[in-house]
Formats: C-alpha cells, structure tokens, sequence
C-alpha cells in the first residue's frame, strides 16, 4: 500500500505517460491541421535516420504551437525578434540537458530529435516535483490531509494538462511558483530576518521562465509586510511597555530595520536574472552588430538581431515584452473582444467562472479581512471594539471560509483572472492559471464529493492497517487517505478517486468531466495543430 506522498507521485507520473500515448495515437490517426503559424526552419544539413522518424512517431505531437518556439530557442537560440516573448529558463535548460543526451545517443539521433527527449523527460520530472511541492504547501494552507491530497490528484489532470507536458513552461513555472509560495509561508526567525532570503530563488527563476513571474514578488513582499505587522510590532511594543531605560529605544527599531535589509536583499537577488535577461536582449537586438546566422535562418520576414530597427530599443527602459506582444500578437486592452473569439471565451469560462465567483464569495464574506488586508483580527481588535461591535458572520461551508491564510492566494489569482480578461488572448487563461496558482485545485477539492468508500472496502482498509500496525504506529493521515481512496485504488500506481470513482453529486461530476475532458479532448487537439487554450 502507498503512502499519500508515494500515491502523489505515481499518479502526477501516470498522468504524463497517458498524455504521451494520447498524442501519440490521435498524431498518428488523425492529419495535421494547418494553422499558419510560427514553424521553425529546418537546418538542411540536419540528417534524419529511422531512429528520428521513431522519435516524430511518439512525441511529435508534442512539438506544435509556442512549442515551436521554445524547441527552435533551444536549438538555435533567440534568432528572431518574436522568439523574445519567449523567456529563456525553460529552454535553456531543454538545451544542455539536450547537450548530455547527444553525448550518448548522439550517433543514432540528431541533436533536433535529442530536444525532443529533452523536453519530454525534463517537463515529466519538473511536473512530478511540483506536484510534490504543491502537496506541501496545500498541506500547511489547507490543514487537511484529504484536502490537500485531493487538490494534487486535481493538479495531475488539471484543464491544461497538455501544456505541462509539451515543450512548454507551464510545469517549471508552477514548480517555481509553488516553491515561492511554500517558502514564504516558513515560520520565520523574528528579529533577524522575516523572510528566508532563499525564497528569492524561485521568484527570480519564475521571472525568467514567464513574464507573469514577476507577481510573485509580491509573495515576499506580503509575507514580509505580514510579519512586522503582527508579530515584530506587537513584540516591540510590548519591550517599549516593559521598559525602564527609554535609552535603549532605537534598539527596540532593530528588527523592523533587518526585516527591511533581508527584503531588500530578497528583492535584489530575484530580480537579478531578470535583469540580466532584458541585458542580453537589449544588446542582442538593440545594438548593432553582425549576427552570424546560417543562411537558412535568415530567409524570414522576422527582424534579425543586430539591426538595432525596433521600436523598444529607444524607450527610457527599453523593455522588449510589451512591444513584441501587441506588435506580434496583437495583445491589448480588450483587442480579443470579437465575435469570432466567442469559441475561446467558451473555454476559458469554466475556469474563470469557478475562480471569480468563489473567490470574490470569499472577499465579499470577509469584508473585514479585506479591509485589514488579510491580517489577524486581534491586531486591530481596538478597532473594531469600539467601531464595529458586531461578531463577524461565519461561513464554514464556503471556499476559504473566514480564514485569513486565504487571502494573499485569492488576491493574487484575482489579480490574474482580471487580467486575462483585459489583456491577453482569453483562450490562454487555463493554462495561466492552471500554472500560476494553486486556488483552482483548492476549490475544486473543497467542492467535490468523493463520498465514503463502501463498507467491504472500509473493513478491509481498518484489518490491513490493524494487521500493518503491530509493533508501530500507523500515521493518522495515512488511513484518511487510504479511505477516501480505498483499498484497490491505494495499491494502484495510476487509480484514483477522480478516474475510478463515480461522482455521487452534478458538481462533483461537472468537475470531474471538465478535468478530464479537457485533459482528453486537449490533448488531441493540441497535438494535430488544433485550436486548444
């Protein structure tokens, strides 16, 4: 029998194999759709043998829309100017892992079909781990076993599941984002440094894998603020109450000025290879130069580096990302609102209704914790002792309830959701938030109805572990699992509440077909050039 976090893992691996294989078949049965947009050029020189075609067979599929992209930037770096939308963690790391693999099978395959393997192992690796850090951290913000456990198994079949499978960010953004989150809701140390300057790892590796990482700074910038409020203040004030010698004032100011020092320094290091990044693409495409490119890359209508032609280049901060959106992609402010996208509005409504509806529930439940911006209701009990008498209504059933760790994560996909809705092309919304935040997941497990297994399944989960816990202790949250899954399906390496389980109620049932039809159905399309999110 598998432990929760065993279970987790073999599943979030399961789930990957049955992405491959469904691309697999339907890019062998069903033809290719032509979408006129962005391929990359093949090198001439490139030889193709069988053991390439055999590659082709069984994860060219993955290999379609800004997948294009991030393959062409791993093998031949940012050779146009569009490619600049497209941050450089994710392929960076497909190209030398690539480099290794050629090392070893470089005499059977070419270095193109090498990437191919890259991308494939290193997204089904990065998703495995970030499912484990999203079942962490929905550990300490859910403080429920089963919640958690549910939430992660929902994250394995997430609506967007092909986009953390193909050679795309999506699986090391989320990791990125996760981690950032978890490390920030670390009991910090008080008075030296309220936030672990480790945390700035993640942030600043999310910042340069998509251009939304950036948000995440305000993770740290939160758990900073929330620290010095409730506690470092509270502390300092009850020092300055107790004091005799009211010499040894700015003593007391300390923690607050290296709480500020540690943030800074935190800051600092984030944003440093995002920094470094607009550097190399400032004078990449800003300064000009020759850029030795092989003929073959050169017949384009793209803008070349080196010609130094851009509009971007002459702004006081010459950010690319902006510009090549709207000049590329046509990304503005409602620019996606026509009646030909109403098809893309359609798929992005299941996801947007779900978080907007119990997320602004949530605010709207908790007005008080929105105006004290998420913070303990003791540290402005003086407040509402003499303004606000009455005892704040309880909504226990409801996501989130009125607790305050919610807050920062709601605000936060909020931001995200409205976002979508203004700015980017809608039909990118699921897999933005399906990779940028873990409230989806979280809402979903605290809405579906698993239902208890039956009683055969109940007697025989309570022998085993009756049997297994002879001279040992059996942990509590082993056996919470352990019933919502039931005996066969804890013994499995791919069963699951969510494939095997008949939903007892519409809502369980709604979320457990858009989970899965969504993986199904958009995995097919994806892989044969199809419109998908």
């Amino acid at each position: 029998m598998y432990s929760p976090r065993q279970k987790i893992m073999w599943f979030a691996f399961s789930s990957r194999v049955f992405i491959l294989l469904i691309q697999m078949v339907s890019n062998i049965l069903i033809p290719d759709h032509d979408a006129k947009v962005f391929i990359s050029p093949e090198d001439p020189a490139l030889r193709s043998s069988k053991a390439d075609n055999i590659v082709q067979l069984f994860v060219g599929g993955m290999k379609r829309w800004d997948a294009q992209y991030f393959i062409h930037i791993a093998q031949y770096g940012y050779t146009y100017e569009n490619c600049l939308a497209f941050f450089p963690m994710f392929p960076l790391i497909v190209r030398y892992v690539g480099y290794i693999l050629s090392s070893v099978l470089g005499s059977v395959i070419n270095f193109h079909s090498t990437l191919l393997i890259s991308s494939t192992i290193i997204n089904i690796l990065i998703f495995m781990k970030s499912a484990d850090i999203l079942h962490k951290l929905s550990i300490r913000v859910l403080r429920s076993e089963s919640r958690a456990y549910k939430s992660v198994i929902l994250y394995c079949v997430n609506p967007a599941s092909i986009f953390f499978s193909a050679p795309y960010s999506e699986s090391l953004f989320a990791l990125m984002s996760f981690y950032t989150m978890f490390k920030c809701t670390e009991n910090e140390t008080l008075r030296f440094a309220n936030i672990d300057i480790l945390s700035a790892l993640p942030a600043g590796f999310s910042m340069i894998t998509r251009s939304n990482g950036v948000i995440n700074l305000g993770f740290i910038f939160y758990a900073s603020f929330k620290n010095v409020i409730e506690r470092t203040l509270p502390e300092i004030a009850y020092k300055y109450r107790t004091l005799k010698h009211r010499i040894i004032i700015p003593v007391l100011l300390l923690p607050i000025f290296t709480s500020t020092v540690a943030l800074f320094l935190t800051v600092i290091v984030a944003i440093f290879p995002f920094v470094l990044v607009q550097t190399y693409n400032y004078f990449k495409f800003c300064v000009p130069n020759d850029h030795n490119l092989p003929e073959f890359l050169t017949i384009t209508e793209y803008l070349l580096p080196g010609t130094a032609a851009s509009p971007w280049c002459n702004n006081s901060l010459p950010l690319s990302y902006s510009y090549i959106q709207r000049h590329y992609w046509g990304v503005g402010p409602f620019e996606y609102y026509k009646l030909k996208q109403i098809p893309n509005f359609m798929l992005a409504l299941p996801i947007l209704v779900l978080i907007l509806y119990n997320c602004l529930s949530y605010l709207k439940n908790n007005m008080r914790l929105l105006l004290r911006l998420g913070l303990k209701e003791n540290i402005f009990n003086f407040i509402y002792s003499s303004k606000m008498g009455n005892r704040q209504k309880q909504y226990s059933k409801t996501f989130g309830a009125n607790d305050p760790v919610f807050f920062v994560y709601v605000v936060h996909v909020l931001f995200l959701s409205f976002f979508c809705l203004v700015f980017v092309h809608i039909q990118v919304t699921t897999r933005l938030l399906a990779s940028a935040s873990p409230v989806l997941y979280w809402i979903c497990s605290s809405k579906i109805n698993v239902g208890p297994t039956p009683t055969s399944d109940q007697n025989t989960i309570n022998e085993h572990f009756r049997r297994l816990g002879i001279g040992k202790r059996i942990p509590s949250h082993h056996l919470s699992i352990a019933n919502l899954e039931g005996v066969d399906n804890m013994y499995s390496k791919w069963k699951t509440f969510i494939v095997s389980r008949k939903m007892p109620d519409f809502q369980s049932q709604f979320i457990q077909c858009y989970f899965l039809g969504y993986l199904v159905i958009g995995t097919v399309l994806f892989s044969n050039f199809y419109p998908w999110t």
